[in-house]
């Protein structure tokens, strides 16, 4: 397929994914004013999705395990119940437009970091200018929580940090091992519902899934199970595999514009000037530094340095 082709289907799965993360920040915020506990959201989000990738994938398990296992390790924890748990967690106290602004809209930041400390990737001057823009914008954030939000709201934009750092992983992860879509999503599901029962023993989760009103279930089914679990997951592999982790990363930088313009009539919340000026500086600053990166695919068991 001709290269313009290819970024075309790129750009159209990366229209599909922003589209989707903002209503999963959206789903997010509803879900922690819910009956529904953070367990109950993950099964409704991962179950899904590892049934359908699993199948799909049935003939290239020998294939998947073949690649180097740290970057299986950054995929299928990366976005998967780890972050889950996090952006969860993080959306119980920021409001949305923080929400989206913090983890799609500085994933770029990152990206960049990992690229040029693990793999020594040399930074452009706009990539170097795009990432101070989106560290302003960040700053912007955190000195807003800290002096004028209460302490529970930095709490939130902290954990959201740490949420994009994980998902900063999976998106290197998938982009390094050259997995498809449908391969990487199995692992990323798969892995998730094989943890649920760990998290529930140790306590770290719960389930309350059949006190749930039947609405409120199909809702979440909708939005987590196939739009973020099957969807937006296939789609933004898709997009990383024909545009670049860094092109990927940057579009989906676009997320709290979309997902700040749901949450005001949805959620009556509203948009402080701060608030603007730091997601336009995080959006200018993706756009920025995101120029491509020549990522060297991850080697298999037959290679030199297999894990």
């Amino acid at each position: 397929m001709p290269a313009t082709s290819q970024r075309l289907l790129g750009l159209a799965a990366m229209l599909v994914t922003v589209t989707i993360w903002a209503s999963l920040f959206i789903s997010l915020r509803q879900a922690s004013q819910s009956v529904l506990t953070s367990g109950d959201i993950a099964l409704l989000r991962f179950l899904p999705a590892a049934l359908l990738f699993g199948w799909l994938s049935r003939h290239r398990v020998r294939h998947i395990f073949a690649m180097r296992k740290r970057y299986l390790f950054a995929i299928a924890f990366g976005a998967g119940l780890p972050f889950y748990l996090l952006a969860a967690t993080g959306m119980q106290f920021a409001p949305v437009a923080d929400g989206a602004s913090l983890i799609p809209g500085i994933l770029p930041l990152f990206v960049s970091a990992i690229a040029w400390s693990v793999y020594g990737e040399s930074l452009s001057v706009g990539r170097r200018l795009g990432i101070g823009l989106i560290v302003i914008g960040i700053g912007a954030f955190l000195w807003h929580s800290l002096f004028f939000s209460p302490w529970s709201v930095t709490q939130g934009h902290l954990i959201l940090l740490a949420a994009s750092i994980s998902w900063a992983w999976f998106t290197i992860g998938v982009r390094v091992t050259g997995l498809n879509a449908a391969e990487a999503g199995a692992v990323l599901a798969m892995s998730a519902v094989l943890l649920l029962p760990v998290g529930a023993m140790s306590g770290l989760i719960s389930f309350n899934l059949l006190q749930a009103p039947f609405g409120e279930l199909g809702y979440h089914v909708l939005a987590q199970g196939l739009g973020v679990g099957i969807i937006a997951n296939y789609s933004y592999a898709f997009a990383i595999r024909r545009l670049g982790a860094e092109m990927s990363a940057a579009i989906g930088a676009f997320t709290p514009v979309v997902a700040a313009l749901i949450a005001i009539p949805v959620f009556s919340e509203t948009v402080s000037a701060l608030t603007v000026v730091a997601m336009a500086l995080i959006v200018l600053g993706a756009v920025l530094a995101s120029e491509g990166i020549k990522w060297r695919r991850a080697q298999t068991k037959s290679g030199p340095q297999a894990a």
